[in-house]
């Protein structure tokens, strides 16, 4: 039997915070109870139940991504429109516990197929269909860690201004 592939020391540390990424959000939703989750800063169109629902649509997306990418040859990857899914997928009425399950689950089977790789298909790419630039399966993966530390530190801000401050939630 051959060897698990390993992931490649220059891009190990953005897998560990790739599969962090679930504990990250958790942890920056810890206390808030299902009123808060509507709740939007004066002036903002999200709230925080928004943003858990885009993490978790952008996952969805980004696990279909990495699959052209990985099995495909000259595969497309995907543009979304981020209001859009917001408006005709009823964020709003959604359940931030389903979501975040979701996230964590989709986002352990992607971190899964990423451990497979050899070192060489870490830069198989794909065309991204929102400008025609490529993308390579390692971008993908560190534009999901970007991803995931901007919107988590969209929530603390969040927090924080409606008072819901990781010490103060609810």
């Amino acid at each position: 039997m051959a060897p698990m592939p390993r992931i490649p020391e220059e891009i190990a540390p953005d897998f560990d915070r790739l599969v962090a990424g679930p504990a990250n959000l958790r942890a920056a939703l810890k206390g808030l109870d299902a009123g808060a989750f509507n709740r939007r800063p004066p002036g903002e169109e999200w709230s925080i139940r928004d943003v858990v629902m885009h993490i978790t649509d952008a996952e969805l997306v980004r696990a279909a991504s990495l699959r052209f990418v990985m099995a495909l040859e000259n595969p497309v990857v995907p543009d979304w429109d981020e209001t859009l899914f917001k408006r005709k997928l009823h964020y709003l009425f959604r359940d931030p516990e389903l979501a975040l399950t979701v996230f964590q689950t989709v986002r352990f089977c992607n971190a899964e197929l990423l451990q497979q790789l050899d070192a060489q298909s870490w830069q198989r790419a794909g065309t991204r269909a929102s400008d025609g630039s490529t993308t390579t399966l390692a971008e993908l993966m560190v534009r999901a860690v970007e991803h995931d530390a901007n919107h988590i530190a969209q929530i603390e801000v969040m927090r924080d201004v409606l008072g819901m401050g990781l010490g103060t939630a609810g």
